[in-house]
């Protein structure tokens, strides 16, 4: 019988094997923990600290000092390129990043402040050249802000930045045919948004985004958006289309008021505006409506050289200042059809301006009552002579006599309102001026 013996292990065959070991397990260390990058946090400020310390020239900020927000509004949907909003609980800003991406919506953050900017753009408080690798920290994700209930003419400059829902607000009656922007040439626009008592603020969009294409809400409702500010006017910008909830029953803003017209039918219309009596004043005639759908101007009454009296309407404010979008109306009494109805004005245009939109348009009704203009089917007039871009300043261009049959029921012998609308927006102020308006 053989003793079996208890041999001694050869360490030479053991030590590569443990040398790989070792290295194998260091290597994975390495790639599972790299280094990470830390950012001081410094000085900490609250947004509204932030904000103060801009006093009209920029701030470059250097040394160690940051905030923290919270995201509420991010690029996703294409409306915001390189900008975010973020918001604490003492005020909100917008951040301009040095690239697109990498912030969204819910992100708490932490802003390392250094190399970046304080400005204005614009009357638009932001903070510039936002790096989000080197100057922001996530903390948390999915932690989202409420927006703030507010109304229109609470949309003030106080207010940038902020996320904030309107309740019983819709797009002006004009702009229902409309989409949000141009999808096609995507060109940002603006549109806007009312409240029943008249008061309205810009909503701009831009061909971008992924909502650019549909047509704006139809009826009344809820409306969430961050606000921001272009000189004087205030906008505001859709974050998620699915948050304009606006299917309710439209109001009744925006019109002459209570239903109480009773102005008799003419068999003509003979108007050169000879009772203007007092020079750049609202033109008032009993029988003539003069309508501001959008804003708070209307066709004024001017008198040049003492004699030559007529209507003039302009969204110019003066060089370097701008005002809401306007759309004013002058509506003829109620015309009763003859059997070779026609139309013929004189209008004249000054400082054009317009590139996206005819300042001037002219339309009928055969149903209009006097009262809610966007309550009447109006059909616009086209093909007469009127002045362009290339037009003199304040140089008379006749209409020519327009046949109104073409635009009215074959053998309609009823009523029918002539409907003269000017229309501005932003930088597009064209004046307009309207004389020797005839109808027979």
């Amino acid at each position: 019988m053989h003793t079996a013996h208890n041999r001694p292990m050869n360490l030479r065959h053991l030590l590569p094997l443990a040398l790989l070991a070792l290295l194998a397990t260091s290597c994975k260390k390495e790639f599972d923990a790299p280094p990470m990058r830390q950012l001081p946090v410094g000085q900490t400020l609250t947004v509204a600290e932030l904000r103060n310390l801009f006093q009209g020239a920029p701030v470059r900020f250097g040394g160690d000092s940051s905030f923290f927000a919270v995201v509420t509004a991010d690029e996703q949907n294409g409306n915001l390129y390189r900008n975010v909003y973020v918001q604490d609980h003492t005020g909100a800003i917008q951040l301009r990043l040095l690239t697109s991406g990498g912030l969204y919506q819910g992100d708490s953050i932490r802003v390392y402040l250094p190399g970046t900017v304080l400005s204005s753009y614009s009357g638009m408080l932001q903070l510039d050249s936002v790096d989000v690798d080197n100057n922001v920290v996530k903390q948390a994700t999915q932690v989202y802000k409420a927006p703030t209930l507010v109304t229109i003419p609470q949309i003030t400059p106080a207010m940038q930045g902020m996320l904030v829902r309107m309740e019983n607000v819709e797009f002006a009656t004009t702009e229902l045919s409309l989409t949000y922007a141009n999808a096609v040439t995507q060109q940002t626009q603006n549109r806007s948004l009312v409240d029943c008592n008249g008061a309205s603020v810009i909503v701009r969009t831009s061909g971008y985004s992924n909502f650019a294409g549909t047509q704006v809400a139809q009826g009344n409702g809820s409306f969430v958006a961050v606000v921001g500010q272009f000189n004087n006017d205030m906008q505001l910008f859709i974050r998620n289309i699915n948050e304009v909830q606006m299917n309710g029953q439209r109001c009744s803003g925006g019109g002459p008021g209570p239903c109480t017209y009773n102005v008799a039918p003419v068999p003509s219309v003979s108007q050169d505006f000879s009772d203007v009596t007092s020079d750049n004043t609202d033109y008032s005639n009993p029988s003539w409506l003069n309508i501001n759908e959008q804003g708070s101007r209307f066709w004024r009454g001017r008198i040049f050289g003492g004699t030559d009296k007529y209507l003039r309407a302009t969204g110019f404010a003066g060089n370097g200042v701008s005002v809401p979008a306007t759309e004013s109306w002058l509506i003829t009494p109620p015309v009763q059809a003859s059997a070779t109805p026609s139309l013929s004005f004189r209008s004249a245009q000054a400082f054009w301006t317009h590139t996206t939109q005819d300042p001037f348009k002219v339309y009928i009704s055969v149903d209009y009552d006097g009262c809610e203009i966007s309550d009447a089917t109006w059909t616009e007039i086209t093909g007469f002579a009127e002045p362009t871009s290339a037009t003199s300043n304040y140089q008379w261009v006749n209409s020519g006599s327009i046949n109104l049959a073409a635009y009215l029921p074959s053998g309609y012998t009823g009523n029918y309102h002539i409907g003269f609308r000017y229309f501005s927006v932003e930088t597009q102020t064209t004046t307009i001026d309207l004389d020797d308006i005839n109808i027979q």
